[in-house]
């Protein structure tokens, strides 16, 4: 069963069309009448929406970034960044700058910011060999509203004071394990790679638009920004450090963990037009990690915290509080599954938008979904904890909801686990920790999906993935599922 079988079941509908779905056509129109717009007024001096910069007047290398030693540099012709990978000379080595995008920028970035107002900020770390392969990272860290999870001890998940000045630079990377690591026995693949790794510091899996602070618990006021902080980071890769959608050499991966693995996909949409060139390449990747969850959960005995709602009235509460923004693809098809937009948070609409084509009224991105079906971190904070006999019914419930969910999202590239984490050592919640760490073999009564896939470990499936040349995102062909550890 596909999408549209789920459409067909849960929504009483024939379709997924309708004129809220973006057919390929109407969708490279609308992308060029944007292209269009923007060649029209790049090169008047101004910067203007769509315009990363506009000027003719060179602009010293230094003072775009603590990593450039010398040079000077123009906008490029397009107006989607400097020339710095021409033009400017940069410190060699394994070094790392802290960027705060709104203390670079506060008209263009002053929205970047964390829970408590104080700026945003990323650490980048360049190619240490020139590769064009660059990794985009979105930290977890959960989520709060001040109800079902309480904002006041979160501590310094609401800051970015903690850490470092903007462009103060440190020694190393932008992250330390998995797809992040610099050590070639580890990470192989993409060790070399440019680096980006967002601190979490917005409580709101990646999704806040919201301008103005919001009461919550303990008497605090928060701002819920992180989507905002999203499209900072990617901007400010772009103008100042050589992040270049003309370059047909250039890889992106943009990937995170838990409430990580969520901002990956909720900001999906955002790379994708960001980089038109590159997703028409196929050269956009999408790997989120835990981000799982079946927003269409309904069994009054486990809600999240205990507080007795649903998962879509909680879902609907934080879309108000944060004002969420998410992709139209994915809105539309939730809507023509009977959903709300609130279902776009993660699961089923947020993961078929991603990887269905164009023409299906999708991003046509390439992506890798895992997530443990029976994840400790949602079901714990369901109440699914005992063992008891109502506790395990609604455990395999869980569990057979999210396989169908699997199943119907059509995800091409899937590792989907489901070991019980209330015994045992067993309690799979994110993968990069557990990079090298051997799959137990295959066992096809585990299987959701319809051709299962061999991998050695989580590392040797990202490698597979990354390399797979088959650009076909449209249907499930290859997929791998079974127990975690040995």
């Amino acid at each position: 069963m596909r999408w549209y079988s789920f459409i067909v079941v849960a929504g009483g509908l024939v379709g997924c069309g309708g004129k809220d779905v973006v057919e390929e056509g109407e969708g490279h129109e609308a992308m060029t009448q944007v292209s269009l717009a923007v060649a029209a007024t790049c090169g008047n001096g101004l910067v203007e929406e769509g315009e990363l910069c506009d000027s003719t007047a060179a602009v010293a290398c230094p003072s775009l970034s603590a990593l450039y030693t010398a040079g000077q540099t123009v906008c490029a012709s397009n107006c989607q960044g400097y020339e710095v990978a021409r033009d400017c000379t940069r410190k060699t080595g394994l070094v790392a700058e802290t960027v705060r995008p709104g203390l670079r920028d506060s008209q263009r970035w002053g929205g970047a910011k964390c829970n408590d107002g104080s700026p945003f900020a990323f650490k980048f770390s360049p190619s240490p060999t020139g590769s064009k392969v660059w990794i985009i990272n979105t930290q977890g860290g959960g989520y709060c509203d001040g109800f079902t999870n309480a904002c006041a001890d979160r501590g310094p998940l609401l800051t970015s004071k903690g850490l470092p000045a903007d462009r103060a630079l440190s020694n190393g990377s932008a992250g330390s394990s998995g797809i992040l690591s610099r050590d070639p026995l580890e990470n192989p693949t993409f060790a070399n790679a440019n680096q980006a790794s967002g601190h979490y510091c917005s409580s709101d899996l990646w999704t806040g638009t919201n301008p103005t602070p919001q009461p919550v618990d303990g008497g605090l006021k928060l701002y819920f920004n992180g989507r905002l902080n999203a499209r900072a980071m990617l901007e400010i890769l772009r103008r100042d450090y050589g992040l270049d959608d003309r370059d047909p050499a250039v890889k992106v991966i943009w990937t995170g963990e838990s409430a990580g693995g969520q901002g990956t996909q909720n900001n999906a949409d955002q790379l994708a037009r960001a980089m038109p060139t590159a997703r028409a390449g196929q050269r956009l990747w999408i790997i989120a990690n835990a981000g799982w969850m079946p927003l269409n959960w309904n069994n009054p005995n486990y809600t999240q915290g205990g507080k007795g709602d649903p998962d879509p009235v909680v879902t609907e509460r934080l879309l108000t509080l944060y004002r969420a923004e998410f992709s139209p693809e994915c809105r539309a098809l939730a809507q023509a599954a009977g959903r709300p937009a609130s279902a776009c948070f993660a699961g089923l609409p947020a993961m078929a938008a991603i990887h269905r084509p164009l023409s299906k009224g999708g991003l046509g991105l390439r992506l890798l979904a895992a997530t443990n079906r029976r994840d400790p971190v949602y079901t714990s904070h369901h109440g699914l904890t005992n063992m008891s006999a109502q506790t395990n019914a609604a455990m395999q419930e869980w569990d057979d909801l999210m396989a169908r969910e699997m199943r119907d999202s059509g995800v091409r590239w899937l590792f989907a686990p489901s070991d019980d984490p209330r015994v045992g050592s067993n309690k799979l919640h994110g993968l990069y920790d557990r990079w090298k760490v051997p799959f137990k073999s295959y066992n096809p009564a585990n299987d959701v999906c319809d051709d299962p896939y061999t991998a050695t470990d989580y590392q040797d499936m990202v490698t597979r993935f990354f390399e797979d040349p088959a650009p076909d995102t449209s249907h499930l062909k290859v997929c791998f599922s079974g127990e975690w550890l040995p």
